[in-house]
């Protein structure tokens, strides 16, 4: 049967004849080559590269979910925490825990533990157990066939803590105990009980600090056992190392480049604290004294005192009778808060509670906040500014030739730890670059 046609449509037929149609056979085979050519020479050609991948847009928050700090064991546990509540801190970490090189967990002054915890439980402040290898081998506790044992200890030190988290707080990692990390994770994560929170605090990792660890760090993040991953974004320049700032700007915003896709599972750890470095006409490297908020006021009574923000750190420093301080800031607390929460970080830990002024630390953790410093400053370009003259008098300045600092340290009798000191700034190769060779 045949189909009847759809109303309304009818059939289009065009018909040729003679040279009409030789003409459009001609010209359908002309397109036809032509097409076939230039698809040959598309095909042809190398392909084209993808495009690059958008830079990760992070989603800024307008406030920190938590502000935490760690009580130390040689303070006053109960006071700090009780000061800590009434300024707004959320958790309280309390570093009581310390790691020995057999991976045994002991725990220190139990009984200011207590009284610290009580008082931060009755103030509705969250308490995590804190626990740390002071910088010392961790081969006992994450070498081969030390986990489980090491998983014990913290397990029974956590309980006799009667905290209601847990935070590891693992300096000095090699790249093969850091591997070992995300086990170690899993190991408690099924032994702690419902709710129980569990994070590690490490040194910085990115491409520039540590990057033959990124990979562990990125298991860690991404393990649904991990609460938080806290890194330590101080002591950059440290007690034995040549002035300079604490945590420099850019290495801070290199961190969070770094781990932005992760942003929401990380923690950064801000100082309270600066050091005050003794700085001798020679290139003797004498060991700093830590300085606290509370020194900030005193430092300025000196009459050959002067201060400064550097501005390529984001820090305040200052310099009195031959002294050279990185000096604690609000300014600078109040920079790296909103440079984190501009990265979608939720949260920020200062290490320690016991340097005082809470209420004033809170306040600066805070978008636009503006809390006074202690002292009067000028605005200078960075660390350099007074760095870079005292270099050139004491040390011999060369142009690199390609020649590694260990190198140029054993031409000229000079150690590879002043070597690196002196040329912190050098970081791919010293071709083009001053080398400072100190006499």
């Amino acid at each position: 049967m045949a189909r009847k046609r759809r109303a309304g449509k009818r059939k289009l037929e065009i018909r040729l004849h003679g040279r009409a149609a030789h003409a459009a056979a001609a010209l359908f085979g002309v397109c036809l080559l032509a097409a076939l050519v230039v698809g040959c020479v598309l095909y042809s050609r190398e392909p084209r590269p993808e495009p690059l991948p958008e830079r990760f847009k992070p989603t800024p928050l307008a406030a920190l979910d938590r502000l935490e700090g760690w009580v130390p064991s040689w303070t006053d546990e109960s006071k700090v925490a009780t000061e800590a509540a009434a300024a707004g801190f959320t958790d309280l970490l309390f570093f009581h825990g310390t790691v020995d090189e057999q991976g045994v967990v002991s725990l220190e002054d139990t009984a200011g533990l207590e009284k610290g915890r009580n008082t931060a439980v009755l103030k509705a402040v969250r308490t995590w157990l804190t626990v740390t290898n002071h910088g010392k081998s961790l081969e006992g506790a994450l070498g081969r066939g030390r986990l489980k044992a090491h998983a014990d200890s913290l397990i029974a030190a956590f309980q006799a803590s009667a905290c209601q988290h847990l935070d590891l707080d693992y300096e000095t990692l090699t790249t093969a105990q850091a591997n070992a990390l995300p086990e170690l994770a899993e190991l408690l994560a099924s032994r702690l009980g419902y709710g129980t929170r569990l994070s590690f605090t490490l040194q910085p990792v990115d491409s520039a600090l540590r990057p033959e660890q990124i990979d562990a760090i990125s298991r860690l993040l991404r393990a649904e056992q991990v609460y938080t991953v806290r890194f330590m974004m101080y002591d950059y320049h440290w007690s034995s190392s040549l002035p300079g700032a604490l945590c420099p700007i850019d290495a801070y915003t290199r961190i969070l480049e770094q781990w932005s896709r992760q942003a929401h599972k990380l923690t950064m750890c801000l100082p309270l604290y600066g050091y005050d470095w003794p700085r001798p006409d020679d290139t003797t490297i004498p060991k700093a004294k830590s300085v606290t908020l509370a020194d900030s006021a005193r430092l300025a009574q000196h009459p050959a005192f002067e201060a400064a923000w550097m501005s390529s750190e984001a820090e305040l420093a200052c310099r009195y009778h031959g002294q050279w301080v990185a000096l604690p800031s609000f300014r600078a607390t109040t920079r790296r808060v909103e440079t984190a929460l501009e990265y979608g970080v939720p949260a920020v830990s200062y290490w320690h509670l016991g340097c005082g002024r809470l209420g004033d630390v809170a306040n600066a953790s805070k978008r636009g906040a503006s809390v006074p410093e202690a002292v009067e400053y000028r605005e200078l370009a960075g660390w350099d500014e007074w760095l870079v003259p005292f270099k050139r008098r004491v040390c011999t300045v060369v142009t690199g030739d390609g020649r590694t600092l260990e190198q140029y340290g054993q031409a000229h009798g000079v150690s590879r730890g002043a070597m690196f000191r002196f040329n912190e700034h050098i970081t791919n190769g010293t071709t083009g670059k001053d080398v400072y060779i100190p006499k």
